[in-house]
């Protein structure tokens, strides 16, 4: 019996054994594995930290003005950040050092902020501290990017080279025109062609300047009356509330004269789009005044005279009025920093910039626009033609973004902020390192985000969807994309929402797919997709105009107007 135990103890000793060694061959694959993940990972954030210190050395030596510590500890006008947490609201406590009354107003604006509001707003307080406190937008006294960048020898090289290949484009068009087609045309042609009826348009601009005039005296005639009804509420309500209905009327109508105007006109797209974007900017500045002011207003009296029956509330005067209508921001303040000169030289430059992206944009057209799709819907047209022609416009497309950024959001905004002495130039961020959407929609137009942020973001975070910051962030993604929508399809007197679904749908979904991407792979796919993107968009809007025009549609049916012509002309 011991050696038949023995004799069956052994196998199952050496089972166990041969187990142990199969666990420990298991563990150190195992081991093996999670010590490669986790050298792979720490090479990466070496990287990255290595790469930040490369970023941050250069920034030290070649670009000193975008050393953000150096600048906070030496110079606090040269930050280039755009908000930070303030203890009171700009609707409340606003710069006023350039107005009539300012001293006055300050002094009634020392009290503290919660011993102005009313009691309800008391109240509710508590609930609204758990809320996140969304920052206030700051003006200081700075430079754009660019202006700082191209101070660098190495940045104005390739501002230089990007100059010399506008010559030689130029060139090839005035060789192009004269040796093949017998004349010169330096592109007038388009000029003519697309500033058709501006006369027009400039005559509507002036008429909607007073319609933006009369709001101001509206405005102050609603602040007055409710002043002098503090005693009867009720009435005071209904007149608030009628003032507000007729407030939103008189932009729905503002808004839908400008685009019926551009039917009506029959304008051409260049001057269509002046008129369109010139006429969002009114409604975005008039929205702007009455939202700040209307804050000021409600929470009661700012400016007292000697008897309290003579009590009214602040409100500014018109030149700070006036001169928020023409400066290049859409975030009312009673005044902004603003430089000790005119640099006339600087402006001169900005100027010349413009005419020369315009121009560069008259060549893009004649040579590629036109050349690619002035006969689609005449043609025949097959997979492969399509496909060429959408890629070959991928270069032009690229280039046109890149000259329309540059013509609008720097050579325009920092001219006219320079004849109005106007401080704050941060227009954008540099947005081409952007590796996520999140970070290119915040920088690549500062000025039209810090609108969106502060009269509709921050609306709707705070009294519609009570802190819920996904929803609101995608409805501002929605009235953006249709504003982009309404501008592009009226120019082109068209109904073709391609924008809108790249924008709004392509966009959104873009915004929340690479948030978790890499640095370098993400700055890759953001510029990859807007380069793929802007070359399809402008190809498709350009063949839906030109088929528009070649083929001979009927439209009997409501359908016939929203059925793409690319579609029918074809099919």
């Amino acid at each position: 019996m011991a050696e038949e135990s023995r004799t069956d103890g052994k196998p199952r000793i050496e089972g166990a054994v041969d187990q142990m060694h199969f666990l420990r061959d298991k563990l150190q694959k195992f081991q093996a594995k999670i010590m490669c993940d986790f050298e792979q990972r720490l090479s990466c954030m070496i990287e990255d930290v290595m790469q930040d210190i490369r970023q941050q050395e250069l920034r030290a030596h070649e670009f000193r003005q975008f050393d953000s510590s150096v600048s906070r500890a030496t110079n606090a006008s040269a930050t280039w950040h755009n908000r930070q947490q303030q203890t009171l609201s700009p609707a409340t406590k606003p710069d006023v050092s350039d107005c009539p009354n300012g001293r006055a107003y300050a002094q009634n604006e020392a009290t503290p902020k919660q011993q102005q509001q009313p009691q309800q707003w008391r109240q509710d307080q508590p609930q609204q501290r758990t809320r996140r406190q969304l920052p206030d937008k700051v003006f200081v006294a700075r430079e754009s990017y660019l202006t700082v960048l191209l101070q660098v020898e190495h940045m104005r090289t390739i501002y230089h080279i990007f100059s010399i290949i506008l010559v030689m484009f130029l060139l090839n068009v005035i060789f192009y025109d004269y040796f093949v087609e017998g004349r010169i045309n330096l592109g007038l042609g388009t000029f003519r062609s697309g500033l058709k009826r501006i006369h027009w348009v400039f005559g509507v601009w002036l008429l909607e300047h007073v319609f933006v005039l009369a709001l101001y005296y509206a405005f102050q005639g609603w602040a007055l009356v409710r002043s002098k009804l503090q005693s009867h509420k009720s009435l005071q309500h209904f007149w608030s509330n009628s003032c507000l209905i007729m407030y939103i009327s008189a932009q729905l109508v503002f808004g839908y004269v400008s685009t019926s105007l551009c039917l009506k006109f029959q304008l051409p797209f260049v001057s269509a789009c002046v008129l369109l974007l010139e006429s969002t900017r009114l409604l975005m500045k008039m929205h702007a005044y009455v939202r700040y002011n209307a804050a000021r207003v409600l929470l009661g009296k700012q400016k007292t005279d000697v008897e309290l029956k003579d009590a009214r509330p602040y409100l500014p005067p018109l030149h700070c009025y006036v001169y928020f209508l023409f400066a290049p921001t859409l975030i009312y303040r009673d005044n902004y920093p603003r430089t000790k000169q005119i640099r006339w030289k600087f402006a001169l430059s900005r100027l010349m910039e413009i005419v020369a992206v315009a121009f560069f944009y008259a060549f893009i057209h004649e040579r590629h626009i036109r050349e690619y799709f002035g006969q689609f819907g005449k043609e025949a047209l097959g997979p492969s033609q399509l496909i060429v022609k959408i890629f070959g416009m991928m270069l032009p497309s690229a280039v046109i973004l890149l000259c329309g950024f540059y013509m609008i959001l720097h050579s325009w905004l920092n001219f006219t902020a320079e004849l109005l002495r106007f401080g704050d130039r941060m227009f954008y961020k540099d947005w081409w390192t952007s590796h996520t959407y999140d970070g290119y929609y915040r920088n690549w137009n500062v000025v039209v985000h810090d609108w969106l942020y502060e009269y509709v973001y921050r609306d709707l975070y705070t009294y519609v969807f009570k802190g819920s910051k996904v929803v609101a962030s995608l409805l501002v993604f929605m009235i953006s994309a249709l504003v982009h929508e309404q501008v592009l399809g009226f120019g082109l007197q068209l109904f073709f929402p391609v924008m809108f679904m790249f924008f709004g749908v392509i966009g959104v979904a873009l915004v929340f797919l690479m948030r978790s991407a890499p640095k370098t792979l993400g700055n890759i796919c953001v510029w990859f997709t807007l380069v793929f993107g802007n070359g399809v968009m402008i190809s498709l809007y350009s063949m839906e105009y030109y088929a528009r025009r070649n083929c001979e549609l009927r439209y009997e049916h409501w359908a016939d107007h929203i059925t793409p012509a690319i579609w029918r002309c074809y099919h």
